[in-house]
């Protein structure tokens, strides 16, 4: 699992997702599945090119793509510290205008993946995310 690193900017977005894209097509991995990947790494590139580094500061994202009967995607950052799993989902059954802003993009990451895991270790941010191939029953 080689990493290809991007500048934390959303300017790289479709250079991220094409790159995921060619190592799931790469090893035959289901078309069917592709969008619900793509829409989860959307999801979180864009979230580390908002929130892991200051305005002011340049940052960059490691990601590296492993394809069997799964597809895990790494992401690794060296922004601020940040768990997105411990946030609290949103609650879906009240009106819009009556909920918290934020939240919904992870909660979709984890009901689209069927693992989604992270880790702080020696300063980096490492969040990884799986779908398998194989049907399964919910997300996280």
């Amino acid at each position: 699992m080689k990493p290809l690193t991007f500048k934390a900017n959303k300017e790289f977005i479709e250079d991220v997702t094409d790159f995921v894209t060619a190592q799931m097509e790469r090893h035959n991995f289901p078309v069917s599945l592709h969008p619900d990947i793509l829409t989860a790494v959307e999801e979180i590139f864009i979230n580390i090119t908002n929130y892991a580094y200051p305005p002011e500061q340049e940052g960059d994202v490691s990601i590296s793509v492993m394809v069997d009967e799964d597809t895990v995607v790494l992401f690794e950052d060296t922004g601020k510290p940040y768990n997105p799993l411990e946030r609290i989902d949103p609650a879906l059954d009240i009106p819009l205008m009556e909920r918290e802003i934020g939240g919904l993009g992870i909660y979709f990451v984890k009901n689209l993946m069927d693992k989604v895991e992270y880790e702080h270790i020696g300063g980096k941010n490492t969040l990884t995310i799986t779908k398998s191939s194989k049907p399964t029953v919910g997300g996280v």
